[in-house]
């Protein structure tokens, strides 16, 4: 195919996209008819606001039932055979009223996930954890996403770090501003401050940054990072490891999020590590 063809086609297939946009007056409509709300705007003189009312709520009921329906068949597949404990019934009434409106296809399958993983074993996620995600939007949901692809265990501890420097105190003011004890540019690996206060706001992170001290001497420390693994070994009492850490909110719903690792980052993680030391 030339190039002129491929521009040709990608013209049609714009052209044919074109009737999906909606002014503010059409958008308006559509979601009005949707939702049932439509009945003054129509000019329905055959209908009452009593018939109309009945009318959304049973819409509203048959989308809640797929909605719920949806989510349990996603559940079904994360589920196997595995004998587990009796599911807490506050805990399913919380998660039923939340879960009800659900809507979206990739929400839906978070929430199969959670009731799954919840059935397997009760008390894998606080009712907190559910309002959290349910009033996150889907903007502040990628934010997070990129905080979990951020996101290092030190030693056998299994909480989530966002790792930003290594250092040895000692050696932190020998030369102002020396290039390897500056914190690692976390806008740079597309989670800038504002989207961090965002995350703190929502209970997801620790807003202030905490500092790892008194490291074990002469003992393997393992740092992992989704798949990879770094062993190194503290020669120095003056060793320090900044970092932000996740709340336990964050902690439980990063357990919904698959690792993607982000090579960049860890080459600039594994730098810092080195700085600090031995291998």
């Amino acid at each position: 195919m030339s190039v002129n063809d491929a521009m040709l086609n990608k013209d049609h297939s714009l052209s044919k996209s074109e009737p999906s946009i909606l002014n503010s007056i059409q958008q308006l409509r559509k979601v009005a008819k949707e939702r049932g709300i439509d009945g003054m705007l129509t000019v329905n003189k055959h209908t009452t606001f009593e018939h109309r009312a009945n009318q959304r709520l049973q819409q509203e009921q048959i989308k809640q039932q797929k909605n719920l329906e949806s989510i349990v068949v996603r559940a079904n597949n994360f589920c196997d055979d595995v004998t587990c404990e009796n599911i807490d019934p506050d805990w399913l009434s919380a998660f039923m009223s939340m879960a009800k409106d659900i809507a979206g296809s990739h929400m839906q399958t978070l929430w199969g996930k959670i009731f799954a993983m919840e059935l397997a074993k009760s008390g894998s996620f606080s009712v907190k954890s559910l309002r959290t995600l349910n009033q996150m939007t889907q903007r502040e949901a990628q934010m997070f996403q990129t905080a979990c692809n951020l996101s290092s265990k030190v030693g056998h501890d299994n909480n989530h770090k966002i790792l930003l420097n290594c250092h040895e105190s000692s050696k932190s003011f020998l030369i102002f501003n020396k290039p390897q004890h500056k914190s690692i540019n976390l806008g740079r690996h597309k989670l800038p401050y504002s989207s961090f206060l965002t995350l703190a706001e929502l209970g997801l992170v620790h807003s202030n940054e905490l500092e790892m001290v008194n490291l074990p001497l002469d003992k393997d420390l393992p740092v992992s990072y989704g798949k990879e693994k770094v062993v190194v070994k503290v020669k120095n009492k003056s060793s320090r490891i900044k970092y932000y850490r996740f709340t336990h909110i964050g902690d439980e719903l990063a357990k919904l999020i698959p690792h993607e690792s982000k090579d960049d980052y860890f080459a600039e993680l594994v730098s810092h590590l080195h700085n600090a030391f031995d291998y």
